[in-house]
């Protein structure tokens, strides 16, 4: 499926924004808005399907966004829903069945987390977390990565499958029409000039 340039860059820019509005979610609606911010994962993995490089451009709006609107979640943000969208976006895209897509996200996920956890030191699993290193802390950020990954990535799939309905035949058609635009003004101007040079 093509994609003009153009929608590639609007879907992007909107993606990004609905992504730092679920992401900044935790911090003004503590509680439920933390059930919102798991949905950030979403619209950085449908700019990855549309195209990788608009799905990291996505990833880099949300950021600077986030800058702005909420900068606590600056660190979140970008080891966690963020990458885990782009990892599911990427994989998704590239391989082939269920169960390696779910694993790479949540391996992606999981060295997020644990970059965050034991170069930042922040517990970003809560405060009752420790950030020390010890297995039992690894054994559940692992079975929490991969859980976390299995669910974002049935919730990508069905999301799929809703838009697929709806925007290709959109998207084909505005493709379609922009083709026959050009040809038309390709036309136009070997017209013009031909009877330029009579």
């Amino acid at each position: 499926m093509e994609w003009l340039p153009t929608t590639k860059l609007i879907l992007t820019a909107i993606l990004g924004s609905f992504a730092a509005i679920f992401q900044s979610a935790g911090g003004y609606a503590p509680g439920i808005g933390f059930f919102v911010s798991a949905m950030t994962t979403l619209p950085i993995c449908l700019a990855t399907i549309v195209s990788v490089r608009y799905g990291f451009l996505s990833y880099f709006v949300t950021i600077l966004l986030l800058l702005f609107i909420q900068p606590s979640e600056l660190l979140i943000f970008p080891f966690t829903t963020g990458v885990l969208g782009l990892a599911l976006g990427v994989s998704l895209y590239k391989l082939k069945t269920r169960f390696m897509v779910v694993v790479w996200a949540g391996a992606t996920l999981m060295m997020g987390i644990l970059t965050i956890l034991f170069i930042f030191r922040f517990p970003v699993l809560g405060p009752g977390i420790g950030t020390s290193f010890h297995f039992p802390l690894l054994l559940l950020v692992t079975i929490f990565c991969f859980l976390y990954a299995w669910i974002a990535a049935e919730a990508c799939w069905f999301a799929l499958k809703r838009l697929a309905h709806t925007l290709p035949d959109r998207v084909i058609k505005s493709v379609s029409d922009q083709k026959e635009l050009n040809h038309l003004k390709d036309g136009l101007g070997k017209k013009e000039t031909i009877k330029g040079g009579k």
